[in-house]
């Protein structure tokens, strides 16, 4: 049964951090690499070769999988992207988490076998982040832009869809940098909170 541990609000987002404790009964690791991009040239006939040009990008995003075991018996199964919490078949472990209406995250781990903190800012950043408003702010936009664009007797109707679309995509960047931006914000709020801190330095005096 999870504990809560504090609760309050950032900026306009109710959130509430809860800790999960038990004994580590396995741990598995994979990581998944995702290569885009193109390369060409390179062949060529008569001893001569063309120049080989363009760009290879690779993303490796790594998974864990930790099956822990609560003092009253419940068990689960923990799932975390690109947070990897040292373990092992043994160790007790207490896992700190966010949630914040129908989001939520791990953020933090405590191994009270070796006493090794980690923390994971990006569990709390993405849980934070103002998925609604941003939704809302590109809808408006989109049927704003659309309309205008259609309504533009200089523009076709392909021609309108295709500058809505570059215009969107844009504009998309900007607002998820924005709201990117502010859900940072708010996880600093977060992370200060005096009875979140309290909890993570008693662990570490266990």
């Amino acid at each position: 049964m999870s504990q809560q541990v504090a609760q309050g609000t950032a900026f306009g987002a109710n959130y509430e951090i809860f800790a999960r404790t038990g004994t580590v009964d396995s741990s598995d690791t994979r990581a998944e690499t995702e290569v885009t991009g193109s390369v060409s040239g390179g062949g060529g006939v008569g001893g001569y070769s063309a120049p080989v040009s363009g760009s290879v990008q690779s993303k490796t995003t790594r998974f864990q999988n930790i099956y822990l075991t609560e003092d009253d018996g419940t068990e689960h199964n923990i799932e975390l992207v690109n947070f990897l919490v040292p373990c092992k078949e043994g160790h007790k472990l207490t896992m700190l988490g966010i949630t914040s209406g129908n989001d939520g995250a791990y953020f933090r781990a405590y191994n009270h076998n070796t006493r090794e903190h980690r923390n994971h800012p990006k569990g709390v950043i993405s849980t934070l982040f103002p998925t609604k408003i941003f939704m809302i702010a590109i809808g408006l936009f989109s049927l704003w832009f659309l309309f205008n664009a259609l309504t533009d007797s200089q523009s076709g109707v392909g021609e309108a869809l295709f500058m809505s679309f570059i215009a969107i995509v844009l504009v998309g960047l900007v607002f998820a940098a924005i709201g990117w931006v502010f859900a940072y914000i708010r996880s600093i709020n977060v992370r200060s909170n005096a009875t979140l801190k309290s909890f993570v330095n008693g662990l570490g005096s266990n």
